[in-house]
């Protein structure tokens, strides 16, 4: 592959490395040098992963309805101003109206749209915002850092009010069917969209429909104009571990027994004569964990059993993952 700093050597990067594509133009600095968290070489407490080396925030599609047919001076606009990805614009046309709503008579994706484009579409009269992906990429020096962190983030990352499961297809983790309204998704790609890097973790949160979107407070393109990615992640970039293991345990036993007066307050410990001492709660809450192999998985299943697991749970800090305040 390539050491740090390097692009991947597939064809389409080293185009991208000996000219600057239409998208690029006018492309606000993303060098890690500004884009990733600053440490003094020691982790902040509670997080034990591996610190990315650069951090990017940016959309990586988002899809709207219009109801007035671009011009073709508009429709090239469009087309310059998407990354690698590019936009449907032209395979979907002429499309079929929308179900919901005659007057609709397009949808289309533009993936990795630049500031400008998402400014210009909040001018243009007529447009439905109905899905939006934001992303979050984080690189490593390694491909064993790489892969160390994605174990560390599969164990801990959680999805705050789930209700579905957490599915695996290709590589690829879910924490709902493909195409739900709020979808948490993470994937190694082979090499990062927005820089070409490698050795990147790709984290995404897809919200597909007006209603859902409208529940994070976003009404429009308009909202993407200024938006702050750092303030998204913050909030939604959910890490937790169990911070007592025996408080675990000893929890999921009370719960066996809810009609019980005498349950019990304190850690359980079993004695012999020996000498050998054994930690009941502790060995027990230590299986529960094992058992569901993440903390998300524990939570589901406790959630379905009524088993009080959140108050043995403490957050992960998560400020070495979170992007700078760039607008891209």
């Amino acid at each position: 592959m390539s050491t740090n700093g390097q692009r991947y050597s597939g064809s389409f990067i080293l185009e991208r490395t000996e000219q600057a594509l239409p998208w690029q133009q006018g492309k606000p600095s993303m060098s890690p040098q500004t884009s990733h968290y600053t440490t003094n070489k020691s982790s902040p407490s509670h997080f034990k992963g591996v610190i990315p080396s650069a951090t990017y925030a940016y959309f990586d599609k988002i899809a709207f309805w219009i109801e007035n047919v671009f011009t073709e001076e508009e429709k090239a606009f469009i087309r310059s101003q998407c990354g690698p990805g590019g936009t449907d614009i032209d395979r979907n046309f002429p499309g079929h109206r929308a179900r919901f709503d005659p007057r609709l008579i397009q949808r289309i994706e533009t993936r990795q749209p630049t500031p400008a484009l998402r400014k210009f579409l909040s001018t243009v009269p007529g447009i439905h915002l109905n899905m939006a992906e934001f992303t979050l990429d984080l690189i490593f020096n390694t491909e064993e850092e790489r892969d160390e962190m994605w174990k560390y983030l599969d164990q801990h990352l959680v999805k705050r009010k789930h209700k579905g499961t957490v599915r695996y297809f290709k590589g690829t983790r879910y924490t709902d069917r493909r195409w739900a309204s709020l979808n948490h998704v993470a994937y190694r790609p082979l090499f990062a969209k927005l820089t070409g890097e490698v050795y990147c973790i790709h984290l995404e949160i897809r919200v597909c429909g007006a209603a859902a979107l409208r529940r994070l407070k976003i009404g429009g393109i308009a909202d993407l104009v200024e938006f702050d990615h750092h303030a998204f992640w913050e909030t939604r970039l959910l890490l937790k571990k169990v911070r007592d293991f025996g408080q675990l345990g000893r929890s999921y036993f009370n719960s066996l027994r809810p009609n019980r007066k005498d349950t019990p307050r304190k850690p359980r410990v079993f004695s012999t004569r020996a000498g050998f001492v054994y930690y009941t709660d502790r060995r027990l809450g230590q299986t529960i964990l094992r058992a569901s192999r993440t903390v998300q998985n524990m939570i589901d299943a406790a959630s379905r059993s009524e088993f009080p697991v959140n108050r043995t749970l403490v957050r992960i800090d998560n400020t070495p993952l979170l992007p700078a305040n760039s607008n891209f």
